[in-house]
């Protein structure tokens, strides 16, 4: 059974519900942010997130 690779571990600073959609801001600078794009998907518990917004650790 393949249980994923983790990389770093990050934390949940804001969730900011939008209509059916929820915005989470999540702090994670040790993941190495500068490979990581705007459109980028990134699995968190095992769920792919979109990656709508960036800054220096978020």
């Amino acid at each position: 059974m393949f249980t994923g690779i983790i990389q770093t571990i990050g934390y949940i600073e804001n969730v900011l519900p939008q209509g059916e959609d929820v915005r989470l801001t999540i702090e994670a600078a040790s993941l190495g942010l500068e490979d990581i794009a705007v459109g980028d998907s990134i699995a968190v518990n095992g769920i792919c997130l979109t990656v709508t917004d960036l800054d220096a650790t978020h």
